[in-house]
């Protein structure tokens, strides 16, 4: 088993650097060359190169393959964990499955697997780490239907060191096209403000319910605002009615929160 991993990690790396090494100028092309082998490699049906922080992440489809979702919002708004994503930002540069990660049945219901769904097709993903801490950078390969074999997950580590070297020479911002989508994360926190806030609350009455300070709450607004691309409470609740964040019957009242 052992020697079979290796071989076919070897035979994934030749495919890699020989594909780089053919693609035209531009990390672009080196980029979607390495991730087209990656993709062969353990037969994903999607590429996508992450990067960012804790509040957002650029990501961008590479490699031979189109999403099936194009005329999809350029930005999506997911709520609490994104445990590929968190478990990176801890530092980790172990290569794993979502649905390893929280359990099949955690994944199954995850929103995060109904948004990869929707915006790319797939429903199963594996982390390859290239930068971890608080800005990452990793690739995200997925498929729809049976999760990654372990088999996989061996030979994308085998992989590891030499995608993060390339990574290192390509990933150049200034020459990276726009991304095809921003993922904003609001905090769970963040969540209950909002919820709250949908059901007309003023910020005073938020404070007392969340247990926190009015000052506090207006903080969290502040970031709220910002992510969903608003200025006040009823744009607020409006694009989160329209992003699913809250139920589609709560109507704001107007004004801000006092």
């Amino acid at each position: 088993m052992v020697e079979r991993t290796a071989v076919r990690a070897l035979e994934a790396l030749t495919d890699v650097v020989v594909g780089v090494a053919g693609a035209a100028d531009g990390p672009d092309a080196g980029l979607g060359a390495a991730a087209g082998a990656l993709m062969r490699a353990v037969r994903a049906s999607a590429a996508l190169l992450v990067h960012g922080g804790a509040d957002g992440l650029d990501v961008r489809a590479i490699g031979p393959w189109s999403p099936p979702n194009t005329g999809a919002a350029a930005s999506r708004v997911l709520v609490g964990e994104l445990p590929l994503i968190d478990q990176m930002q801890a530092g980790s540069t172990d290569v794993t499955t979502s649905a390893r990660l929280s359990g099949p049945a955690t994944w199954r219901a995850d929103p995060g697997r109904r948004a990869a769904l929707e915006d790319w097709g797939v429903d199963q993903i594996v982390a390859l780490p290239l930068q971890t801490g608080e800005d990452i950078v990793a690739v995200l390969l997925g498929r729809r239907g049976d999760d990654f074999r372990p088999s996989d997950l061996r030979v994308l580590a085998h992989l590891r060191p030499a995608m993060t070297a390339l990574a290192g020479r390509l990933l150049r911002p200034d020459l990276l096209p726009e991304p095809d989508k921003v993922v904003l994360r609001l905090t769970s926190r963040e969540s209950t403000i909002l919820s709250l806030l949908a059901h007309g609350h003023t910020a005073v009455r938020i404070a007392h319910l969340a247990g926190c300070s009015p000052r506090t709450v207006h903080h969290h607004l502040a970031n709220i605002y910002a992510k969903l691309g608003v200025r006040d409470r009823l744009s607020a609740v409006n694009r989160a009615r329209e992003l699913g964040l809250v139920p589609p019957e709560l109507a704001p009242a107007a004004g801000g929160p006092r």
